[in-house]
């Protein structure tokens, strides 16, 4: 892992670019912001790359993507990329001035959630999934954040800044993390990052398997927490920058590849 991090921080010098935060490379994408680089990848790992660069005006760009070390999905995999992608697009798609960053997030969660119940994961109605929460313990954070001269753009105001008069936090699970609640306006730029991802503190905490217990199918996560030989699954994210423009949005970081078969082929291509 740490070679690989060090070829992309190494990228981003040769262009006269610093990272814009410590690179997140890893094969544990369940664990949100790992910072470590100390794992050996191997056949059945996705690697999980969340990194940006900060140029010289200042400016600094926030991109994940992940790809399967042998060159392909398995199954599983290719099902849960798929539906993050959706969920990410459907997200993009929904973009355009006076839109709440609220409703984007509710977007790619009814995506994540209808998608699981399609495998099998979770069980009941989308509408049901997403109020009482379930989707949350595999989509735990928001879906983005500001971005611009700080890849958390202005975070250190807090909610004052980041939620609009009158908004305040949700107190359900996953949905809490949501970084902002503002309507969408032309010249304000965001990421759209959805996830999946299997935590075993979250799929093996008592309260959320009692709450959860007829939402959830939590033998079924056991094959996730458990898959590549008890190195488990992990966790897939997808995200972009989207620039609000005065009649819907641009995507500036649309030229990295994210199509399933297009991140598979690049794999070993270096």
């Amino acid at each position: 892992e740490q070679l690989l991090a060090g070829s992309v921080d190494g990228t981003f010098a040769t262009h006269g670019c610093t990272p814009a935060y410590c690179t997140i490379l890893s094969i544990r994408g369940e664990v949100l912001h790992n910072h470590a680089h100390d794992q050996v990848v191997q056949n059945g790992d996705i690697v999980l790359l969340d990194a940006g660069a900060e140029g010289a005006s200042g400016y600094c760009s926030d991109v994940t993507r992940c790809w399967p070390v042998s060159g392909k999905f398995d199954a599983a995999g290719a099902e849960i990329y798929d539906i993050v992608l959706q969920a990410e697009l459907a997200a993009i798609e929904a973009v355009r001035p006076g839109v709440r960053y609220r409703d984007l997030h509710m977007t790619s969660a009814r995506v994540i959630a209808d998608g699981l119940a399609a495998m099998g994961i979770l069980r009941g109605s989308v509408d049901g999934l997403v109020e009482s929460g379930a989707h949350a313990l595999f989509f735990p954070h928001g879906v983005g954040h500001l971005i611009g001269l700080d890849v958390h753009d202005m975070e250190g105001f807090g909610d004052r800044v980041h939620y609009a008069p009158g908004r305040e936090r949700s107190t359900q699970f996953g949905t809490c993390n949501l970084r902002l609640d503002v309507d969408t306006a032309p010249g304000m730029t965001f990421t759209i990052e959805p996830g999946i991802y299997f935590v075993p503190a979250i799929l093996h905490n008592d309260e959320f398997r009692q709450r959860f217990g007829d939402q959830v199918d939590f033998d079924r996560c056991e094959q996730f927490l458990s898959a590549n030989g008890g190195r488990g699954f992990g966790g897939i994210r997808i995200e972009d920058d989207i620039l609000v423009t005065d009649d819907g949005h641009e995507n500036l970081t649309a030229a990295i590849p994210k199509e399933r078969a297009e991140v598979e082929a690049l794999v070993g291509t270096a």
